[in-house]
């Protein structure tokens, strides 16, 4: 039983350091590309509302850990 947890502290501890180091992941919806194409005229773009065109979005623990970056990447100064 001691094992496990000690496995599970293990595993958590490095996704929050993972998280710290790389806190962006690809947009689920325009799959990183920052842009959504038209259905009728596939050459027509706009750009993604879910991460503002920037095709990058914040990873779960950066938002619950670390109050997010905005989708930028980079942490405010405390």
């Amino acid at each position: 039983m001691g094992f496990v947890v000690l496995i599970a502290i293990i595993v958590l501890v490095g996704y929050v350091v993972s998280v710290r180091f790389h806190p962006l992941r690809k947009c689920s919806t325009c799959k990183g590309t920052g842009r959504l194409f038209g259905s009728l005229y596939k050459g027509s773009y706009r750009r993604c509302g879910k991460c503002e065109g920037r095709g990058q979005v914040d990873r779960m623990g950066t938002k619950v850990v670390f109050g997010g970056t905005q989708n930028t990447g980079t942490f405010k100064k405390k």
